[in-house]
């Protein structure tokens, strides 16, 4: 995986490249599908978000297989994260592998069987259809400025939807949404074997001045710990702006790296994270 800016977008390799990307993401990430050509039974995203769709009710009571007791808002919170965390992993992988930047054309919220999970029935993951869009070395934007605002016009109509719909604040979404791209970027990265790249380009979408996704709290962090026989352990950890309401639930609690939490609380649970992550490898 090369970086975005030195590849050359004019020719059949960076589309190669895409298609390439997408069969990776199929392949490390299940969970999201991602196609670069038309299906029939996918809606546009303004008729899959549209005020009042199945879609919308469905994806919002899906929310509720992960936490007991939601109201409202923490459905939202847990649709945003869900939804923008799917979206964000097919961007990245496609944008960190080609420099492509992906325009979403078709949407379908589809079941699915997740691989080695006895019992997981009725999982569902958003699958979407892509056109792309090439960084021409002439566009007087740079790569990650095209990313974000096509990220940020495609989230826009769907976090004003569920403020309307659920009440939870503009603010509060484009936290999670922000987070969650943060996420996928080293998710993706790390598995690629780039992650201080993908890092960087990470921060360059999220951190721009004036962004709805720029949040100061949302940053990355390197916990390091020392495992069985001395062994120094470390891993880069997103620490995060927003909050999925998750301890609001009925018996729920805070995450990990929960901006609610002070923030060495936060590395004393991501010690702990690293320590089980280690010991897992080698049991």
């Amino acid at each position: 995986m090369e970086n975005a800016r030195k590849l050359k977008m004019g020719d059949a390799a960076g589309e190669g490249e895409a298609r390439a990307a997408v069969a990776w993401l199929d392949a490390a990430f299940p969970e999201v599908a991602c196609s670069l050509t038309p299906d029939e039974d996918m809606q546009v995203p303004s008729a899959f978000w549209a005020e009042g769709s199945a879609g919308v009710e469905t994806c919002l009571s899906y929310q509720e297989r992960f936490g007991a007791g939601m109201d409202n808002k923490v459905r939202a919170a847990h649709l945003i994260a869900f939804y923008s965390h799917q979206l964000s992993l097919a961007a990245a992988a496609i944008y960190l592998y080609s420099g492509r930047i992906p325009d979403v054309t078709g949407l379908r919220f589809e079941h699915y069987a997740p691989p080695l999970k006895a019992g997981a029935v009725d999982a569902r993951r958003f699958h979407f259809c892509t056109q792309l869009s090439e960084v021409s070395a002439s566009d007087p934007g740079d790569p990650e400025r095209l990313f974000h605002d096509r990220f940020v016009a495609h989230l826009r109509p769907v976090i004003a939807l569920l403020k309307r719909r659920c009440g939870l604040s503009l603010r509060a979404q484009w936290r999670l949404a922000a987070d969650s791209l943060a996420g996928a970027f080293l998710e993706v990265g790390r598995r690629c074997g780039t992650e201080e790249e993908a890092i960087a380009q990470a921060l360059a979408i999220v951190k721009r001045a004036g962004s709805p996704l720029h949040s100061e709290a949302l940053c990355y962090e390197r916990i390091k710990a020392t495992g069985e026989g001395g062994k120094e352990l470390s891993r880069t950890y997103r620490m995060r702006g927003g909050c999925c309401l998750y301890y609001r639930t009925d018996g729920g609690s805070y995450c990990d790296s929960c901006v609610l939490l002070e923030p060495e609380a936060r590395r004393e649970r991501l010690r702990a994270h690293l320590l089980e992550t280690a010991r897992d490898r080698t049991g």
